[in-house]
């Protein structure tokens, strides 16, 4: 018997429902958590369904997802600056993340300016954030300047997703509901291209 895709029929109630709970809060914070410091997880996953099902919440969300990113990338900043030769070996080791590594230190150990720029690039796109605070931390980049410099990243990548919901957040809404399928398959790639663009970490 050959495999079929299961048929699920989500619609625009349904989303909104699972993206108003208590229980979506707390898991969004806890993946923004921990995507910052420790797991191979994309906050994406849960953001943008969430944005999708309540876009008037939208900026909430991002509210959440960066308080969130942030805390947890200063506890990966805490791993490279005090743990490297433990927990931050293993990280960059299992994940692959070596090549990448030793580009965002070419990169950041120039001047302050230079860090700056590689954290807040790091911190905005799809790249796992989790590099750049452990990099930063293994670099012994000021603390006051990385936390800066990420939060200034990450809000502007969680908030123009935000803004882009709650200008068109209906239509999404009623498209997502209508292209699960597709709408799913979108929220995955975004989620693999930040490992992929790891091999491609700008030098310049």
């Amino acid at each position: 018997m050959a495999w079929r895709w299961p048929n699920f029929q989500v619609d625009a109630a349904q989303l909104r429902r699972g993206a108003t709970s208590k229980k979506a809060y707390g898991l969004l914070a806890a993946t923004s958590f921990l995507e910052s410091a420790l797991l191979p997880l994309s906050v994406d996953v849960i953001a943008l369904p969430m944005m999708v099902g309540a876009p008037k919440k939208a900026m909430y969300v991002a509210h959440v997802a960066l308080l969130a990113s942030v805390f947890g990338g200063m506890l990966g900043y805490l791993i490279g600056f005090a743990f490297l030769e433990t927990i931050g070996q293993w990280i960059i080791s299992t994940y692959g993340l070596e090549a990448a590594f030793a580009q965002f230190q070419q990169q950041a150990t120039a001047n302050n300016m230079a860090a700056a720029t590689a954290i807040f690039l790091g911190a905005v796109t799809p790249v796992p954030f989790k590099l750049v605070c452990l990099g930063a931390g293994i670099l012994h980049v000021n603390p006051i300047l990385f936390v800066i410099a990420a939060f200034a990243g990450r809000a502007l990548r969680f908030y123009a997703f935000a803004l882009v919901f709650v200008m068109f957040g209906q239509q999404m809404t009623d498209w997502a509901g209508r292209n699960l399928k597709l709408f799913s398959a979108l929220v995955i790639v975004i989620t693999i291209l930040g490992f992929v663009m790891v091999a491609y970490w700008p030098t310049a």
